[in-house]
């Protein structure tokens, strides 16, 4: 399975790990929809 059209998400939760400050995100979405995914990918 690929990951695909996620960049904009990926580009949102990198420039808010980089900030100095701490910051709260909530990932919100119907069920099987990549959340997991996400953060997954992001984290590798």
């Amino acid at each position: 399975m690929s990951f695909v059209a996620r960049e904009e998400e990926l580009a949102i939760l990198d420039s808010q790990y980089k900030k100095k400050s701490s910051t709260f995100i909530a990932i919100y979405g119907r069920r099987r929809i990549g959340k997991t995914e996400l953060i997954n990918n992001f984290f590798a």
